[in-house]
């Protein structure tokens, strides 16, 4: 709107400003949408990296515990003086 005027209508250069003003913005959100996709993509990839690495590891604790449950019982030690 026109300061001047405040009742009176916008030139057509003032709404083609504002349409472009109102592009150069949509653009800029457009980019940076792809911008975050793309982090958030890799993000992704790294959570389900670190998923598979934490099951893995899960399971080779699981199986040294058993292990060593299983090869020692408190007949089989020695005393601490041998």
């Amino acid at each position: 709107m026109n300061a001047e005027h405040p009742d009176a209508t916008p030139t057509t250069h003032q709404l083609h400003a504002r349409v472009v003003e109102l592009e150069v913005l949509f653009t800029h959100l457009q980019r940076t949408l792809a911008d975050l996709d793309q982090v958030a993509l890799a993000q992704q990839k790294q959570i389900a990296k670190l998923e598979r690495a934490v099951a893995s590891l899960r399971g080779e604790l699981d199986g040294l515990a058993g292990a060593a449950q299983e090869a020692r019982t408190p007949e089989e030690e020695k005393p601490p003086h041998y």
